[in-house]
């Protein structure tokens, strides 16, 4: 395939796959955050309360806030990952003010109401979030805050300079607004839109990565294979304290099978030690295809 061709074909997929994620984000905001007064974190937290006070249009505002991240971004991070950023950011701020603003806000007058708003904003938020990070990108704010961080501080994990980032603005928010409520259901927004975007990003299906160490390895190998039809990988290890040798059995199950493996390790050896751990996204035969 021609090279250009190639590149106008990415660029295409990047254009389509973040203009669907910024307008999804964008709905979220419109239609459930804004009117009852919900900060979701981040600079588009920011640009509400901003919007809130000086009634200054949202889209505007968080394209404006991100513009020295974005300078400081090209000169400390990367010049792909700030043009990738820009047209991000410039998408979202377009879909905010101008493309979705025809829809009709969330119209209910409930009790209920600020919390079904910042659950049906939650999950609008990281299904658009998701699609940006999927079209490799980001829609900045917090990312670049984060991504400089951590780059001047390596030891700092993203996720935890994320959460303090979005901690600060959902505690401005109950100054802003004038009430705690506000900045409970803004709390509840980020956190669903973070659980969206991760189940997204890393499917659905929850599958367990499991370590067994036995002595009756062979044992337990088969009765895997022959009772769930899963395959199993043998490691050879070394027991630290008797420096003798050991099978490790490394394999892979669905959350409902992880709970028969145990059961059939504990059958045949009581005195096995297992380890498990979320294995969010698994590629390959007997699960996700690779395409």
């Amino acid at each position: 395939m021609d090279l250009t061709k190639r590149k106008w074909q990415e660029f295409a997929r990047f254009f389509i796959i973040n203009l669907l994620g910024s307008y999804c984000y964008a709905m979220g905001v419109h239609i459930f955050t804004k009117p009852y007064h919900i900060a979701p974190g981040g600079v588009t937290g920011l640009a509400t309360m901003i919007n809130f006070v000086w009634g200054l249009p949202i889209g505007v505002m968080t394209f404006a806030i991100n513009i020295p991240l974005l300078i400081l971004a090209w000169r400390h991070i990367s010049r792909q990952f700030t043009i990738r950023t820009t047209i991000s950011t410039v998408m979202l701020s377009v879909c905010t003010d101008l493309l979705v603003i025809w829809m009709p806000q969330y119209p209910s007058t409930s009790a209920l109401a600020p919390l079904l708003a910042s659950l049906f904003g939650g999950v609008l938020m990281g299904i658009g979030n998701a699609l940006v990070y999927m079209g490799n990108s980001t829609t900045g704010g917090t990312a670049i805050i984060g991504a400089l961080i951590q780059k001047r501080f390596p030891q700092f994990s993203m996720g935890k300079l994320l959460t303090g980032a979005n901690l600060v603005i959902v505690v401005a928010s109950i100054f802003v607004f004038g009430n705690i409520d506000s900045a409970i259901f803004a709390g509840i927004c980020i956190y669903l839109s973070g659980l969206v975007m991760d189940r997204m990003i890393y499917g659905m299906n929850t599958n367990r990565l499991l370590f067994i160490i036995s002595d009756k390895s062979s044992a337990i190998e088969q009765r895997i294979m022959e009772d769930l039809g899963r395959g199993v990988t043998v490691l050879k290890g070394e027991g630290g304290y008797r420096h003798s040798q050991k099978n490790i059995i490394f394999c892979v199950v669905s959350k409902s099978q992880f709970y028969k493996v145990r059961k059939i390790t504990m059958q045949v050896d009581e005195g096995a030690f297992i380890v498990g751990c979320e294995a969010g996204d698994v590629l390959g035969r007997g699960f996700k295809h690779l395409d």
